[in-house]
C-alpha cells in the first residue's frame, strides 16, 4: 500500500517535466476507462513507449482508472447505446461499420464506445488538472519538505527500501 505512494512521490520528485508527468496520467486514463481487450488500447501502449512520458505513474493512473471503470460501466453503456442508436448517426454508423477495419475497433459494443467517448472527453481537463498540481506541488509543497533533513534526504524511502529488501 505505501509502494505506490512512495513510487508518486519519487515522480512528483524527479527531474520530469510536469507535461510528462500528466500525459503519464493521461494515458493511464485512456487505458484504464476503456476495455482493455479494445484495439486503440494497443495504439496508446505504443505511443506511451514512443512519446517520453512516465510509465510509473501511467501503470498507477491505470490501475486507479480500471477500477472507476468497473464502477462507471452502466453509464457507459448507456452514453454508447444513445450514440449507437441516436436517429441522426445511422447512415453515418451504416457507413462506418461497412468497412471492416472499423469493425477491429470494436466500436460497435455500447460499452467501448460510451467509455471511449468519456475518456477522450476528459483527457485534457485530466492533463490540464494535473499539470497545476505537478506545478503547485513543486511550487509549494516540495519547499517546504527540503526545509527537514530527513524529508529533503529521502531517508525515510531508503529506510523503507531497506526494510522492503529492495528498492520501490
Amino acid at each position: 500500500m505505501l509502494g505506490p505512494v512512495l513510487k508518486v512521490f519519487k515522480a512528483l520528485n524527479s527531474n520530469a517535466r510536469p507535461w510528462q508527468l500528466s500525459l503519464g496520467v493521461v494515458f493511464g486514463m485512456l487505458v484504464g476507462l476503456t476495455p482493455l481487450s479494445s484495439p486503440h488500447n494497443l495504439v496508446v501502449v505504443f505511443l506511451a513507449f514512443i512519446i517520453n512520458l512516465n510509465l510509473g505513474l501511467m501503470i498507477l493512473s491505470f490501475a486507479f482508472f480500471s477500477g472507476v471503470a468497473y464502477l462507471l460501466d452502466p453509464l457507459f453503456h448507456s452514453l454508447g447505446y444513445g450514440v449507437l442508436t441516436a436517429e441522426g448517426l445511422n447512415d453515418f454508423w451504416t457507413r462506418f461499420f461497412s468497412c471492416p477495419v472499423f469493425l477491429l475497433g470494436k466500436l460497435n459494443n455500447s460499452i467501448v464506445m460510451g467509455s471511449l467517448l468519456v475518456s477522450l472527453a476528459l483527457a485534457v481537463p485530466v492533463f490540464l488538472l494535473f499539470n497545476v498540481v505537478v506545478s503547485q506541488y513543486r511550487e509549494q509543497i516540495q519547499a517546504r519538505l527540503k526545509k527537514y533533513p530527513i524529508l529533503g534526504s529521502l531517508k525515510i524511502v531508503k529506510l523503507y527500501e531497506t526494510l522492503m529488501g529492495g528498492r520501490s
